[in-house]
């Protein structure tokens, strides 16, 4: 392939190459700005590369070494990268969707204003990353690993992330309208301000998690582990919580109202007291609320 500066992109590379091997006459790659759409490129080294508003559309991408790359504005619709290595990556405002990169890795990666919806991002390591203001709608990012990252005024809506792990990540001001979180782990995160909307967390993990002020209308949460969250303002209106665990839990405000909460373990009178219900809430022993002291309805039927 020739580039529009009349440059072969094998010699490029080679020189990059050169460059990332410390060689003489090597020369760090800058492809700003290029077209490249439908590119064969699998398992290229553009590491610490400057590909800022480069055009990959379509391009075959896997298993690339594209880590430390500056991808800001860059166009990846379409591409595969899959199990390429995208860590500390820069893809402020890139161009993402329909991208297909299952196992890929963005750890300690900058995603600001990153469209990436409908994306195939199973099992993507996500680790210590910054997700701020992007879009994940109706992605597929089933087993990815959100450990410690910084989400912030990102959009997950319909997105599939079932078995997704977010030990302790910070997680704020984000959408998660009807994505699916059944089995996923969210140990220690914080999710606040957050709108998990008929969102499904059946069999989700979060004990310890902070839940302040997020929003989980109708969503189900049905044989969760809640032990020790934070549900402090938190909305569960018209929600599904049967049979989950909320041993330790802060129902300060906690808003319970519609909500189902049958079968629920390890709640006490003092926790529930504290929270919100209403004659639509189904209390732990099956009676309708609202719930009052020492009436018992607290235990498990």
């Amino acid at each position: 392939m020739v580039t529009s500066t009349g440059m072969h992109l094998e010699k490029i590379l080679e020189n990059h190459r050169g460059w990332i091997e410390k060689r003489a006459g090597g020369v760090r790659a800058d492809l700003t700005g290029y077209t490249m759409n439908e590119s064969r490129l699998e398992g290229v080294d553009l590491s610490h590369a400057i590909l800022r508003g480069v055009f990959l559309m379509e391009s075959e991408l896997s298993e690339a070494n594209l880590s430390h790359t500056s991808l800001e504005l860059a166009d990846l619709r379409k591409s595969v990268l899959t199990s390429a290595d995208l860590t500390s990556a820069d893809l402020s405002q890139a161009k993402c969707d329909h991208i297909w990169m299952p196992n890929a890795s963005f750890i300690e990666a900058k995603l600001i204003g990153v469209a990436m919806r409908k994306a195939n991002l199973q099992g993507v390591r996500f680790m210590d990353a910054v997700l701020q203001g992007s879009d994940f709608s109706w992605s597929n990012a089933a087993k990815a690993s959100f450990h410690q990252a910084r989400i912030f005024e990102c959009v997950f809506t319909d997105a599939n992330l079932q078995k997704a792990l977010f030990y302790h990540s910070r997680i704020q001001l984000s959408r998660f309208r009807g994505a699916s979180l059944q089995e996923a782990n969210l140990s220690g995160a914080q999710l606040i301000d957050c709108d998990f909307a008929s969102a499904d967390f059946t069999e989700a993990k979060l004990p310890k998690a902070d839940l302040t002020r997020s929003s989980f209308t109708r969503a189900t949460l049905s044989f969760c582990d809640l032990r020790e969250a934070s549900l402090k303002g938190a909305s569960f209106n018209g929600a599904d919580l049967r049979g989950s665990r909320l041993g330790g839990a802060n129902l300060y405000t906690t808003d319970f109202r519609g909500a189902d909460l049958t079968s629920i373990r390890e709640l006490t009178q003092d926790q529930l007291s504290q929270a919100l219900t209403d004659s639509d809430t189904v209390l732990p022993n099956g009676a309708k609320g609202p719930y009052l002291k020492r009436s018992g309805a607290e235990r498990p039927r």
